[in-house]
């Protein structure tokens, strides 16, 4: 792999973990605000408040601790042991640690890494600017991971509408997969409002990296309540989510989490956030509208979340329906996963 170019943007990463030759497990990695806690991110106020928080203060997005309680465990059968890695990407300042830490084990989740925008060391350097710009910094920090992670494993990625994340997270699936690299991949980051200096050492990280796709699963919560459509010119791996729910059962559907792993979501949502199993039905039909869930996943699960008392007794799947509801479309290998009118021409 070529050498990496001389480090440029402040940022805190760990890794905790280290793999095995012939690991071919999957791979997780979680934005932090309005995707894993509901942070108040969108004014100055709750800019300053996220700080002055204990650990006991920040509250989740509906269901996250317990869907990646799920990631975690994976498909693995009762009585084995699985654990899938799961990493945090946050533009959180470094100085949040031990909070964000102590969070994670009152929620029970557990994770190998994560990355903080050391956001001091932008305000010394007088780069005031890069405090609100999330492309550079996320791109970086992905492709840092990408380098210390087995090319034997794909990853899923988690982010939210409230900034950028479903541009970054397809930007990086394309320079991944090859797709993305050089100056193109710089002349399209400048397009994005990206300074020079980061594009070019984002370049540079991927300089030498090996060509595969490696991006599985894109999930956007919708914590702004966007309009779904809005992502209509992305690729099919890119799954807009109302709620945990939908992330839940996509990822059932495609086998990442058990049954009784998506039950459990269901569950928390209705005893802990009062959901009610009406609700959580307009959610998966939402869903199976969109073409981003298939009719069959919900005929698997409805008798078992009927029996629990978490879908309405009037609600039967009808199962001759199931031809004209397949299971999501694939692109041909190869597609761009960034649409086009964000990348460079000429």
């Amino acid at each position: 792999m070529a050498k990496r170019p001389p480090y440029s943007y402040p940022l805190d990463r760990t890794n905790e973990r280290t793999y095995a030759d012939d690991f071919d497990g999957r791979i997780y990695v979680w934005d932090i605000d309005k995707t894993y806690l509901a942070s108040e991110i969108d004014s100055l106020r709750g800019l300053l408040a996220i700080p002055l928080e204990f650990a006991i203060d920040k509250r989740n997005v509906a269901g996250t601790a317990t869907l990646l309680r799920g990631l975690r465990r994976g498909v693995a059968p009762r009585g084995l042991t699985q654990s899938n890695p799961i990493y945090f990407v946050s533009a959180s300042p470094p100085q949040l640690r031990s909070v964000l830490q102590r969070k994670m084990l009152i929620d029970g989740v557990e994770y190998d890494g994560i990355t903080f925008k050391d956001q001091v060391a932008l305000v010394r350097k007088g780069r005031f600017g890069a405090l609100r710009e999330q492309i550079g910094y996320k791109l970086s920090a992905l492709l840092l991971n990408r380098r210390d992670l087995p090319w034997t494993a794909r990853e899923s990625l988690f982010g939210d509408d409230s900034e950028s994340d479903a541009l970054i997270y397809s930007l990086y699936g394309d320079v991944v997969a090859g797709r993305l690299r050089g100056d193109l991949l710089v002349r399209t980051l400048l397009k994005n409002g990206v300074r020079d200096e980061v594009a070019r050492y984002a370049a540079g990280l991927a300089d030498g990296m090996p060509e595969r796709e490696m991006v599985e699963l894109i999930f956007i919560n919708l914590e702004n309540r966007t309009n779904p459509e809005r992502f209509a010119g992305f690729s099919t791996r890119l799954i807009p989510c109302s709620d945990t729910f939908q992330m839940a059962l996509r990822l059932f559907e495609a086998g990442h989490i058990s049954e009784e792993s998506t039950l459990n979501v269901a569950r928390t949502l209705v005893t802990r956030y009062q959901r009610h199993p009406p609700s959580l039905l307009r959610s998966a039909a939402e869903l199976v509208q969109r073409r981003a869930l298939g009719l069959d996943t919900l005929a698997r699960l409805w008798p078992a979340m009927r029996e629990q008392d978490l879908a309405p007794d009037y609600f039967v799947v009808d199962e001759t329906r199931l031809e004209a509801h397949p299971r999501p479309g694939v692109e041909e290998p190869g597609t761009m996963l960034t649409p086009e009118s964000y990348l460079a021409t000429g």
